[in-house]
């Protein structure tokens, strides 16, 4: 009885650790100062046309996927910022020329393989692993400024598929994710990796901040730098 109980925690253990090797990462470009902390982000939605795309569609439905993953994206950053640390909205007819105390990101998709959700529950180690990773640029409105004043790039996925526990909680950003991506068009795994690479963009600008003094240290969060 005992042997057999400390089988099934050595299983139930090794699918914790599989469920946990998932993650995204932050890798920094360039900062430069800026003025003043802002009033609100804005968020555009994030290019597509020079990403590499491993999926299961094309024609119509690949423009479908690109679409809701963009929605997905943006829903990610303005949600997860407006909660944890500045008032964030889609960029919708922004006008750049009202010089609004305000940020603006650009990002664009660098790399999406959606994976295999199959391999990813039963092998893992990398088997069937997403795979995320994004350009980001955040601009000062208030100055007019072309050039960004922040860069940086995520990067990460999922090497082992979480929803092979079915007591798991839902994440409630990764819920507002999929209700944006519709009906289920775009893969779990990369539901996952969108709300983590939306915490990280949070977390970037929360840095800055807390660098620049405008927030205090209980309100930083740092970010996951990625290892060299």
């Amino acid at each position: 009885m005992i042997k057999n109980f400390s089988g099934i925690l050595a299983s139930m253990g090794l699918v914790l650790v599989l469920a946990g090797c998932a993650s995204i990462s932050v890798q920094p470009g360039s900062a430069v100062a800026t003025k003043t902390k802002p009033q609100k982000v804005y968020v555009e939605a994030f290019d597509t046309s020079t990403a590499i795309f491993k999926v299961d569609r094309d024609g119509a439905e690949l423009a479908t996927f690109k679409s809701d993953l963009q929605a997905m994206m943006t829903v990610g950053i303005t949600t997860d910022l407006s909660k944890r640390l500045i008032s964030s909205e889609a960029a919708r007819n922004l006008t750049y020329s009202n010089r609004e105390n305000a940020w603006l990101i650009r990002g664009e998709f660098v790399r999406v393989n959606q994976g295999s959700r199959l391999l990813r529950g039963a092998i893992g180690f990398g088997a069937g692993g997403t795979k995320l990773e994004t350009k980001v640029e955040v601009y000062d409105l208030s100055t007019g400024d072309t050039k960004p004043f922040l860069t940086f790039s995520t990067t990460g996925g999922s090497n082992a598929e979480p929803g092979a526990l079915p007591s798991l909680a839902t994440d409630p950003l990764s819920l507002v994710i999929e209700a944006a991506g519709g009906a289920g068009n775009v893969a779990h795994g990369l539901t996952e990796d969108t709300n983590r690479t939306a915490r990280e963009i949070t977390a970037e600008l929360s840095d800055y901040m807390y660098r620049s003094g405008w927030i205090s240290e209980d309100k930083w969060i740092q970010p996951k730098q990625a290892s060299n």
